[in-house]
């Protein structure tokens, strides 16, 4: 898959409004979660699809050996100019706040939920790297 081909899925993704699961929108910081997750910042969750078509971000792919059933994994770096050096924050377990920030997303196409994205640390990454969680294929842009 190419940047151009990605960038598609999203886009279609976005306007089927698939792209931000509930777990990840930020207005459902209120409905607690049993385990830590992330949630897109209030400043892209309403901009994602703008974003996504800006194309101002690099993309890394993945694959990701923990899904071998959807192995495609994207990191996607959002450009400065971008304005979403930060486009997440985690959130903790049972918590209706974000304790940290995330300075990526991902996208990855999930075998019931299709295109979507999901905040991530670039430190779990390179983490998920290091263990071969996450196997680098290339750099789409």
């Amino acid at each position: 898959m190419d940047f151009e081909e990605l960038k598609r899925h999203l886009q279609d993704a976005a306007e089927n409004g698939s792209l931000m699961t509930p777990k990840h929108d930020p207005a459902n910081l209120g409905t607690t979660f049993a385990q830590y997750r992330t949630v897109l910042t209030h400043e892209l969750a309403p901009n994602l699809e703008t974003f996504i078509k800006s194309g101002k971000y690099s993309v890394n792919e993945f694959e990701n050996t923990n899904s071998p059933l959807t192995p495609l994994y994207f990191e996607i770096i959002p450009d400065t100019e971008s304005g979403f050096s930060i486009p997440a924050s985690g959130v903790t377990a049972y918590s209706v706040f974000g304790s940290s920030v995330v300075d990526r997303l991902v996208a990855v196409s999930g075998r019931t939920q299709g295109w979507h994205v999901f905040g991530e640390d670039s430190h779990v990454i390179n983490q998920k790297i290091r263990n071969r969680d996450l196997i680098n294929k290339r750099r789409l842009r």
